[in-house]
């Protein structure tokens, strides 16, 4: 299958499952994820949509398949996106982001630059003053979007997950960072 095709394919799902088309997670999927986490870390990962949860149980089951037996790097494939839960990132915010990293390179990293900060703690709409105005709302909902990992890495370190964890949690999205293995099934799933 061409690129193009598989990357079209994978983003149709994504928009499939983020609209509520998915399962949620079976019992035998849940003691999984429960023997794979801390208590409190699997309390945040039910934060977490059901699309999000099959995805971090695809990127865990996927490095499984490649041989990782790393217990921090599984556990931060299971909550890689719990920075996304909780309303912080709508599901609209995805697609322009994608679309965004496409077409225009150059926007996100402005995103980043011009950011709320990195320590946003309130999902966008339960911002004060209802939010703002609409473009007031978008720029948070983006701005959570951008750092998601950050977010993520922060509550997975009050959820007990230990620093390496954490650190690939924070760094999912370098390709040749510390999680590159992460992001490279993260990528694919």
């Amino acid at each position: 299958m061409s690129s193009w095709l598989h990357t079209s394919v994978y983003r149709l799902r994504q928009v499939w499952q983020q609209l509520g088309f998915v399962a949620p997670l079976s019992t035998a999927e849940r003691q999984e994820v429960a023997q794979m986490l801390p208590a409190r870390a699997v309390t945040l990962f039910e934060t977490m949509s059901a699309a999000d949860q099959r995805h971090s149980l695809r990127v865990y089951h996927g490095l499984l398949a490649r041989g990782c037996t790393e217990a921090d790097m599984l556990a931060a494939a299971l909550l890689h996106d719990v920075g996304k839960a909780q309303g912080r990132v709508p599901f609209w915010t995805r697609p322009v982001i994608v679309i965004a990293k496409r077409l225009a390179p150059g926007y996100m990293p402005g995103v980043e630059r011009r950011g709320t900060g990195r320590r946003l703690a309130v999902p966008v709409h339960e911002m004060p003053g209802g939010g703002g105005n609409i473009l007031q709302r978008w720029r948070r909902a983006l701005d959570y979007a951008w750092w998601h990992a950050e977010i993520g890495a922060d509550l997975a370190a009050a959820a007990g997950l230990s620093e390496r964890a954490v650190l690939y949690i924070r760094t999912h999205h370098e390709p040749h960072g510390p999680a590159a293995e992460l992001h490279l099934v993260d990528e694919a799933s």
